[in-house]
């Protein structure tokens, strides 16, 4: 071998070197993530598990790791650094955890995990006196009801605030049928709790519930070595609330995550994803799989949105398979001039009780995924035409009732 040959493998060796060393931080970095379970099965309604969904997956600091009850059960916590529950029915979700899954949060937070729950999330963790029903006893409080839905002040305290490394203060929060938290003189072995906040709606002004003045809102502390940072509010719906979500990471997880602005993207279609009603699996992975798309912003919507008008600043609307019950007239007549003029709709399974004539009935969950792509990719070459991909089918009501069929 020739000494310039030799030169020449020692300076692409050495470039080499350098290349990986230059990618250390990166790589660094992207180990460093917290792997954050979110709960999206049977259980958990309404929009907080989609902005959950979408805080996780848009931090960079967190990796995103989607659960369902039988994942629990068969061990996936055992990678997991945080788990996040959201709101929804605590009653449904212990059901669904089944005792082995319930017995699986508890050994994952009591051997380090971190913990945040939100409304239902909040409850799951209470004891399990006076409603066996609900708890899964790591937190000594326990339920006395709820009171409706509203935007509620909350005072963090300066406990709270140490804890989580924000201003203490009032933060507005929303509040939707949440328990309202008692302490319990129950103790719970390994378990140490204290109130960081409280609600501060005085003389009924937020939601006429004065009964619910100074009552706890948000609870934090430890169960064995795991950290557990529990709300009966939503600080995950609110811009202007989730810096107690970066709080909650920061108690729970150890560290600090950004959080990036929410802004209308500059992108071809803007989808709104109907996320009033329970949450599945199957829904929560169709709407991760539209936030992927270069083409579309999501949006999760609810009825308020549908009847207050704001399908006026979108293109599509998806109902998937976790929707129930049908509409009122009056709100399906709101969606059918919304076709009229163009916008589409798509549905899979039981989300066809709410699609408007001139709908795209999928069949199934990435069907109905290819369906809304198909139509974003149109949108951006500026063209028009068929929009039924995957499978779908357009649909029409019966000439009897309000009910969707296929044709």
């Amino acid at each position: 071998m020739s000494k310039t040959t030799s030169f020449l493998r020692a300076c692409a060796a050495a470039a080499a070197v350098a290349a990986f060393l230059r990618g250390a931080p990166a790589r660094a970095a992207e180990a460093a993530k917290l792997r954050t379970g979110v709960y999206a099965d049977t259980g958990v309604s309404g929009g907080g598990a989609f902005e959950w969904l979408r805080i996780v997956k848009e931090s960079p600091e967190l990796e995103m790791v989607p659960l369902s009850a039988a994942d629990i059960r068969a061990g996936a916590l055992d990678g997991v650094d945080v788990l996040v529950m959201p709101g929804g029915s605590s009653p449904a979700i212990k059901r669904n955890l089944k005792p082995e899954g319930a017995g699986r949060i508890r050994d994952f937070i009591r051997g380090g995990g971190g913990y945040i729950g939100t409304c239902a999330g909040c409850c799951l963790l209470m004891e399990t006196a006076p409603d066996p029903s609900r708890g899964i006893g790591v937190m000594p409080f326990w339920r006395s009801g709820s009171k409706g839905r509203f935007i509620m002040p909350v005072r963090l305290n300066a406990k709270g605030a140490a804890a989580t490394g924000l201003k203490p203060g009032t933060y507005m929060l929303q509040y939707s049928h949440g328990p309202v938290l008692e302490p319990s003189t129950n103790a719970i072995e390994g378990a140490s709790f204290e109130v960081w906040g409280d609600n501060r709606s005085d003389e009924g002004r937020y939601g006429n519930t004065p009964e619910m003045f100074g009552r706890a809102a948000i609870v934090g502390g430890t169960y064995g070595k795991g950290r557990v940072f529990a709300t009966s509010c939503h600080p995950e719906y609110l811009e202007s609330s989730r810096t107690l979500v970066q709080g909650a990471f920061r108690w729970a997880g150890g560290r600090d995550i950004t959080l990036p602005p929410r802004a209308r993207k500059p992108r071809a279609m803007t989808v709104a994803f109907y996320a009033y009603g329970p949450v599945g699996t199957d829904a929560a992975k169709a709407y991760l799989a539209l936030l992927d798309d270069p083409e579309i912003d999501v949006v999760p919507f609810g009825g308020d949105e549908l009847r207050k008008g704001s399908l006026d600043h979108v293109d599509a609307i998806v109902f998937p398979h976790c929707t129930n019950d049908p509409f009122s007239p009056s709100t399906a007549k709101i969606l059918e001039r919304f076709v009229e003029r163009g916008g589409k709709a798509f549905a899979w399974g039981r989300g066809k009780v709410r699609l408007p004539r001139g709908g795209t009935l999928c069949g199934g969950a990435d069907a109905a995924v290819a369906a809304v792509k198909g139509a974003a990719a149109e949108a951006a070459r500026g063209t028009a035409g068929a929009v039924c991909h995957g499978g779908g089918v357009l649909v029409e009501y019966p000439s009897t009732g309000n009910q969707a069929t296929e044709h």
